[in-house]
């Protein structure tokens, strides 16, 4: 029976050293040997066809997945130092599906400038277990800009009559990604709105013109209302967007309970002043528990009504994470906007806010995020 047993243990060993064996990760793969793309591209920024960068011979000697990215640069300039680096669809497929506003947004990294025509050069990096791999050869696209602007502001400003200050200063858009700048402001009076942007100490005017914007002295017109608009200036698709904000609110994640109805009170701030907060706590009925809630609930988020729409204001991860304590980040509050979803893009409440009064803020350009607080606490 001894020699059973040792031989039972020895088989088992064995078998977990081949099931490591197995398992082993390898990082043999090869690069694309093959690259394709369209020769010549007349842009268009408001084109909603795309444009696809496609490639054979890479992968993994094993079958399974490799990760690639394509990078970009002026034909003649090193790729080792891209204007541009964007994973390839779903980060593992062997193509790249892009707008035609990404490749203007490519194209003016380069320094090809507006109704120029110039040449891109793209190649794809390869990557398994950390290990990054690029491919020797280069494709060529030849890219016509139409007109359009390139003196892209560091700083965008609102003013005009229509504007929430009456004309008197600007108010400042935040920076949300490259080309792309969002205020939330009231429309007032007339709607009429101007537009002026700093590229260093250099300053410059922004119109609209048959609905694509312009570089130039001129105005842009808004219907006036009691709600704020969030106003997206795209410099890559040369449109402006305005959508009315309303009904925002701060809500429990399981009850939907509001914590908060948030009112404008202008300079792009959502307030709920003087809030009592009590966690929905099963152990007690004034917290108005569902039946079902087994938990103490301290997770919220909130809901604002988006041109609407109904729309999402919650943590950008979309994890609930842990309590926190004191001193985060000021991107532990920044909010993203998502389609709702009940368990998703959750915040956890601070523990010393419950049962007590606090004042609920979101403040749309905080240090160029878009963010919330809670202030003025206070016992219940």
């Amino acid at each position: 029976m001894k020699y059973l047993f040792l031989s039972i243990i020895a088989a088992f060993l064995l078998l977990l050293g081949s099931c490591g064996k197995e398992y082993q990760l390898s990082t043999d793969f090869m690069v694309p040997t093959e690259l394709a793309s369209p020769a010549k591209v007349m842009l268009d920024v408001t084109s909603a066809d795309n444009i696809v960068l496609s490639w054979n011979g890479g992968g993994a000697d094993d079958g399974s997945y490799v990760l690639y990215e394509v990078i970009f640069a002026k034909k003649g300039a090193d790729l080792s130092n891209p204007v541009e680096r964007i994973k390839s669809d779903f980060g593992a497929n062997p193509r790249l599906t892009i707008t035609h506003a990404t490749l203007n947004t490519i194209a003016r990294k380069a320094g090809i400038a507006p109704g120029e025509t110039g040449e891109i050069s793209w190649s794809v990096l390869t990557s398994k277990g950390g290990d990054i791999k690029a491919t020797d050869g280069r494709k060529d696209i030849e890219v016509t800009r139409g007109e359009g602007i390139d003196n892209m502001p560091d700083n965008l400003y609102l003013y005009g009559e229509g504007n929430e200050s009456n004309g008197a200063e600007g108010s400042l858009f935040r920076k949300a990604a490259d080309g792309i700048y969002i205020l939330y402001s009231k429309v007032s009076g007339n709607g009429e709105l101007e537009l002026k942007g700093k590229v260093g100490e250099d300053e410059f005017d922004y119109y609209l013109d048959g609905g694509k914007l312009k570089e130039g002295t001129g105005t842009i017109q808004v219907a006036a209302n009691t709600n704020p608009y969030r106003i997206t200036v795209d410099f890559n698709t040369l449109t402006v967007k305005t959508e009315i904000i309303s009904n925002v609110r701060c809500i429990w994640g399981a009850t939907y309970d509001v914590i908060g109805q948030l009112d404008y009170v202008g300079d792009g701030r959502f307030v709920a002043a003087n809030r009592p907060i009590r966690f929905i706590d099963p152990s007690k009925p004034e917290t108005n528990p569902p039946s079902w809630l087994s938990w103490i609930e301290e997770r919220y988020y909130f809901i604002a009504t988006v041109g609407g729409a109904d729309k999402c204001w919650g943590r950008m991860d979309g994890v609930s994470p842990e309590r926190p304590t004191g001193g985060e980040p000021l991107s532990f509050y920044e909010i993203g906007e998502f389609t709702w979803s009940q368990w998703d893009h959750l915040w956890k409440m601070k523990g010393d806010l419950n049962g007590k009064r606090a004042t609920i803020t979101i403040h749309t350009n905080k240090e160029n995020l878009m963010v919330h607080e809670f202030s003025n606490i206070s016992n219940l």
